[in-house]
């Protein structure tokens, strides 16, 4: 196999020898240049001066004279212009998009020469097309009656009107648009190529230095670059070299040949010079199914196609060409263990980057701006987002986190943030677009010093480094563009939006030592190179072909009518890249996704399917399965050992073990393993809202503040009273309850409750007065504790010996009434039933309806009775659903009747005291509960795999 370029270059090098540094050569791309230069330098026996290389654009920029504005810049000129033609007072975020199609539509216009005041006619009656458009051809002139023809029959419609309305303008945006560039020196692609074909003169013929210029590997060629072919046909200056595949330029029904056929009637290539195809040898060519996106790039490791494994492959013997960009990342992770050196040349689009969620992050922080407490704050969120996002995670932020999710912070106060130059320089508040296009640039200037200051022994960030540098241009020239038009119009909102929509169209060109290692590309960036080996990745219908449609203001019949570009074309030149890019290679692996999953619908290629049935080439066909499935989880149990009770039995010798821990062991002894023996903490979660566990804690939090007036005092039913029309009060203790319980900030004094807490505010109140006004038919009572703190001493046996543990923990709330201690545990639970048989039913962990807040609640009565000895004990329990029945009753009973404490203690002493004896069995196990929907809230369901 002999590539196209080296072919090229022996037939230059023979055919001029010492005066090659006379000619131009004339390249779509400069990867082509390069790859040529380095196959001129294997061929010239000694030193020579070489040829000037350039690319077509190079060329026709500096023979035009005429500097193409920026993006931004057309857009911003366009918008103005199309106000004042128009009279429409559209802002630049609305017209921002279609602007972007118009400029799209006006450089087509320009590449093929097409005369605006024809293409953006009205016409009314279609006799006038005979007349009007004598330069097309019939069919041409078919497709324009066709249109307008479809126009008439429509009718009248508000759409239409809108069209049509828009339409008659477009002809005199056109021309002022392209007025005002020029004036300025400045002009769009097409612009330039118009310009310079429509204005040739002998000056420009005289500017040309060399004898001869060369053009070679073009394809789909547009009316100016015809036209300026023709003018180096004409002086006897220019020679075309086209490469093809003969195959397919001789079936007049392939589509790859379309523009071929053409160009070597129009421009034949030089006397003497053959193009050789491929070597006799059939190419081995391998079609490769494989489920997944990123799962395709795993193909250049699998024995089948990895070959012989060369870890520094010379420049033209392997390329990876990516189909769809976004696989860049994960084919040179796969490559990277193979490859020594690997030479990226495509265009990575910003979106798929870090870079841009970090960017996004920061407009979402700016959008985000409270003034809470006094201070400058941000909501959690986006400041959270940033924290955790892969470029700024340190220590020091995860310091932050962990305090955030500590205190819940809803909205974190600036100064809370600070902790660093660069935390400090992001979390500022802007308020004008001028302020935020520095602070992105300070923001990004800083973060790729931290890159730069990495140790060697983390992740390499090279790549991210050239993210950051990138995006700082881009925002950069987006300022400089910005100030010069009106910058007194753009609003920070509208520099948010320009800036996202800038970032999504913008690619960031890879470009490494391109004469060594494997060879990464796009498809675009294959024209005129040759591979012995070439994978292909995404070989799926609708990335090859791309399908995603191209939008234009003008239809498709106008389109086909005066010859611009259509779908059929861009098939067309597709194919002719597909089709020359794998002539000559000698093996081939196309790889194409067939999960029908998102956008993919899984199917291969039309080109795949032409390999298989309209072509000598037999493909083999595989089908790689890659089996993520994860396995069913096994059940977790963990016997218990004599580490893990000394680890129990000496931890709470000296703390207390809770009645609640007691009813994670009925629940799920290994919950309770990992939580109590294992030591795993729950992680802390923020709550935006009020879940039912937070609303326990307000109400509980709300109780002790109200309740905590009566301090050594006797609680009157006209006590009561008086505390119900006590509002302020009641409100304070709500305020209390949230600043302490929800928003976790003791520097909060006064801070006003707004948006859905509240209705949560509303609802303590209602909950809380109802008590007050339910406690009046105890009263008079008197306060004993108020989230009081209990514990005694148990003893049990373990293993022949007698060990002792604490139990105990915080009671609600214990009063003393008429009829004796009453033990008070405030629930705010809803499927709670008062009322049990047997102590059996405690200890049934598979039950749904285990009554294990009783348990608690005796427990704790137990606990309180060792402590002080008094009886009668009156086990209660507030649920607070059942305030507002006829007659509330919070007494817990057992088979109908009040439990008196005292009465049945030695029955669930001997159970409990069996249930304490089991935990610290040698025999014990800690195993999973067969209750799957118990996990579902666990937070340790994601260690036993059940959530």
């Amino acid at each position: 196999m002999e590539p196209f370029l080296k072919q090229v270059a022996r037939f230059l090098y023979q055919s001029y020898r010492e005066r090659i540094d006379r000619v131009t050569l004339v390249f779509p791309s400069r990867r082509s240049s390069i790859f040529f230069n380095a196959y001129l330098n294997d061929l010239v026996a000694s030193p020579v001066l070489g040829p000037e290389v350039i690319t077509i654009n190079q060329l026709v920029s500096d023979l035009s004279g005429l500097q193409i504005s920026d993006h931004i810049s057309q857009i911003l000129t366009l918008h103005q212009i199309y106000k004042d033609e128009t009279g429409h007072e559209e802002e630049l975020d609305d017209f921002f998009f279609w602007g972007e199609i118009l400029l799209n539509d006006f450089n087509d216009m320009d590449k093929y020469l097409l005369h605006a005041d024809d293409l953006f006619r009205n016409i009314s009656d279609l006799k006038e097309i005979e007349s009007r458009f004598d330069y097309l051809t019939a069919e041409q002139k078919q497709a324009i009656e066709k249109f307008w023809g479809s126009i008439g029959k429509a009718g009248a419609s508000n759409n239409r009107e809108k069209f049509m309305a828009i339409w008659n303008k477009l002809a005199s945006v056109y021309h002022r648009f392209r007025k005002e560039l020029k004036t300025e020196g400045l002009a769009y692609t097409g612009m330039v190529y118009r310009d310079l074909v429509e204005n040739w003169n002998d000056d420009m013929e005289k500017a040309l230095s060399s004898e001869h210029y060369l053009f070679i590997g073009f394809n789909a060629l547009n009316a100016a670059e015809e036209k300026l072919f023709r003018q180096f046909q004409k002086n006897g200056k220019g020679e075309f070299f086209w490469d093809y595949d003969p195959a397919f330029v001789a079936d007049v029904q392939h589509e790859a040949g379309l523009f071929i056929r053409r160009n070597l009637v129009a421009f034949p290539p030089p006397e003497g010079f053959e193009l050789l195809g491929r070597n006799q040898a059939v190419p081995k060519v391998s079609i490769v199914s494989v489920p997944g996106q990123v799962s395709q790039t795993q193909v250049i490791n699998h024995p089948l196609f990895a070959g012989a494994s060369n870890p520094n492959p010379r420049f033209d013997d392997v390329a990876m060409v990516l189909a769809d960009e976004s696989l860049l990342v994960p084919l040179v992770s796969a490559a990277g263990g193979r490859f020594n050196k690997i030479n990226i040349t495509m265009g990575y689009p910003v979106q798929n980057t870090p870079v841009y969620s970090f960017i996004i992050q920061l407009v979402d922080l700016q959008k985000n701006y409270r003034f809470y407490g006094g201070e400058d704050a941000f909501y959690y969120k986006p400041v959270l987002a940033l924290l955790n996002h892969q470029l700024l995670a340190c220590p020091t932020t995860k310091e932050i986190v962990r305090d955030i999710h500590l205190q819940n912070k809803i909205y974190v106060r600036i100064s809370d943030l600070n902790q660093d130059k660069l935390l400090g320089e992001i979390f500022r508040r802007m308020t004008s677009w001028e302020a935020c296009s520095d602070y992105l640039l300070q923001v990004v200037k800083q973060l790729a010093q931290r890159l730069g200051e990495a140790s060697e022994d983390e992740t390499n960030p090279a790549l991210d480094a050239e993210y950051l540098y990138q995006v700082y241009l881009v925002i950069q020239r987006l300022q400089a563009t910005l100030l010069k038009h009106h910058p007194a119009k753009i609003s920070l909102a509208l520099f948010y939006r320009i800036l996202m929509q800038h970032l999504q169209r913008i690619s960031i060109p890879f470009e490494g030592e391109p004469l060594s290692g494997l060879q990464v590309m796009g498809v675009l960036e294959t024209r005129n190179l040759d591979f012995k080996r070439l994978f292909m990745f995404s070989v799926n219908e609708g990335r090859l072909p791309n399908s995603s449609s191209t939008h234009s203001f003008i239809p498709y019949n106008l389109r086909k009518a005066f010859g611009l570009p259509a779908y059929e074309e861009h098939d067309a030149m597709y194919a002719y890249y597909f089709y020359r890019l794998v002539h000559r290679a000698e093996e081939i692996v196309l790889v194409y996704d067939s999960s029908g999953d998102g956008m993919n619908s899984g199917e291969m290629s039309r080109y795949l399917f032409q390999l298989l049935y309209d072509s000598p080439v037999k493909p083999e066909l595989y089908q790689l399965n890659f089996d993520f499935k994860s396995t069913e989880p096994q059940p977790i149990a963990i016997p218990s050992t004599a580490k893990h009770r000394e680890l129990l039995l000496s931890r709470y010798a000296e703390r207390r073990l809770s009645p609640s821990a007691l009813s994670v062991y009925l629940d799920c002894k290994l919950k309770f393993y990992f939580k109590y023996v294992a030591g795993i903490k729950e992680a802390d979660e923020l709550l935006e809202d009020v879940d039912p566990r937070l609303f326990g804690n307000l109400f509980h939090f709300a109780s002790e503040l109200l309740y905590g007036h009566f301090n050594d005092k006797t609680v009157t039913a006209a006590g009561l009273d008086e505390l119900l029309k006590n509002e302020a009060l009641i409100q304070r203790a709500i305020h209390d309850a949230l600043i302490r319980e929800y928003y976790k900030d003791k520097a909060l004094k006064n801070i006003k409750i707004t948006g859905k807490n509240i209705l949560i505010a509303e609802n303590l109140r209602m909950y809380l007065t109802k008590m007050l006004e339910n406690d009046k038919a105890f009263a008079p009572f008197k306060i004993l504790e108020l989230e009081g703190e209990c514990e005694a001493t148990f003893k049990l046996q373990v293993e022949g010996q007698e060990r002792s543990i604490k139990l105990g923990g915080i009671v609600d709330r214990i009063d003393q009434t008429a009829d004796g201690i009453r033990i008070i545990d405030y629930k705010t639970g809803r499927s709670l039933e008062l009322v049990f048989k047997e102590f059996e039913e405690f200890y049934r962990r598979e039950s749904d309806n285990r009554p294990k807040e009783i348990f608690q609640t005796l427990v704790y009565s137990e606990i309180y009775s060792r402590m002080t000895g008094v009886s009668p004990i009156l086990p209660s329990i507030y649920k607070i659903d059942q305030f507002f029945t006829d007659e509330f009753n919070p007494a817990v009973k057992m088979k109908g009747q009040p439990v008196v404490y005292n009465s049945i203690s030695e029955p669930f002493v001997a159970s409990l005291q069996s249930l304490l004896e089991e935990i610290f069995a040698s025999d014990n196990c800690f195993d999973q509960t067969t209750k799957k929907r118990k996990c579902e809230s666990c937070p340790y369901n994601v260690i036993c795999r059940r959530g």
